[in-house]
């Protein structure tokens, strides 16, 4: 059982983590949708992304987001980003489906684990023929919304190679911290926050766990630009608001957790309750 706040970490992360490789489950999947689809649509190209390809995904908390290029000409051209969320739902008509909450995908369910979320997308390309971005459909507001989920994916991996196998498992504790304190912040503006913050070596765990909270909160305070839009322009200011609370308090409680085993006497017991304040019941308790 966790004695020391490093041994609980480990624990913690095993207990959220969504262990194993997934591609092979990912590339079926993908092409079950594709062999549904093509009936119905010209397809460009087809990839899976979201946080299962990007090895960011909580255990029991993960869809596989499927990226589908539509031919634009005679599939999206004319037609509003609720039009064409509606012509994949009428094609997949005898499958269980539905819109996603943050219309902007078409939630294929299966049987086993995982459904599929499925993102019709346009692309844009530059005069040498290659892809600049592609256009995300959100019914909520009927505009497109630019993505490069390639380029993300890319800057993760990036990321991931300078700080090392930590950044990705702290980007799954902020996660899984975001989802048992009312789930304001989305997966992809978390993951952005810390492609924002974390840098150099991440081995640190507890630290770089309270730096992430304390540095994200100037940064939740005011518009964050990445790439090729604001990741946060879901947040109302009244989410923006609470989600900045929450975020001092678990500074507040990081750092006093930190001071615990690094401020003269290692308190271990007395951190990992605090710890375990902050990220609910997955975190160990103290065992002696």
């Amino acid at each position: 059982m966790p004695y020391t706040v490093a041994v609980s970490f480990e624990a913690f992360y095993d207990n959220i983590n969504l262990g194993g490789d997934h591609r092979a489950t990912a590339n079926s999947r993908r092409d079950n949708v594709v062999a549904k689809l093509s009936k119905d649509f010209s397809i460009v190209d087809s990839f899976s992304t979201g946080s299962i390809s990007k090895n960011t995904a909580l255990h029991g908390h993960a869809d596989l987001d499927v990226m589908v290029v539509l031919n634009w000409s005679k599939h999206i051209k004319n037609k509003t980003p609720t039009q064409v969320l509606q012509s994949v739902r009428d094609s997949l008509a005898e499958w269980r489906n539905a819109v996603r909450k943050n219309g902007q995908a078409v939630t294929l369910s299966y049987e086993t684990w995982p459904d599929v979320d499925i993102v019709p997308v346009s692309m844009t390309l530059n005069s040498k023929g290659q892809v600049t971005h592609y256009n995300v459909p959100n019914s909520h507001d009927n505009t497109w919304i630019k993505s490069r989920p390639k380029s993300l994916a890319a800057a993760i991996e990036a990321k991931s190679t300078e700080c090392g196998g930590n950044f990705r498992r702290i980007i799954k504790m902020i996660k899984h911290w975001n989802r048992i304190h009312s789930d304001y912040l989305s997966s992809y503006h978390i993951e952005v926050l810390a492609l924002k913050l974390l840098s150099g070596n991440c081995d640190a765990t507890s630290w770089e766990v309270h730096y992430f909270f304390d540095r994200a909160r100037a940064l939740l305070q005011a518009p964050l630009y990445y790439d090729t839009g604001f990741v946060d322009e879901y947040l109302s200011n009244a989410a923006r608001a609470e989600v900045t609370k929450r975020f001092e308090t678990a500074n507040s409680l990081s750092l006093d957790a930190w001071f615990a085993t690094h401020g003269g006497n290692a308190d271990h017991e007395r951190a990992i309750g605090i710890w375990r304040q902050i990220f609910g019941n997955k975190f160990p308790a103290y065992a002696s």
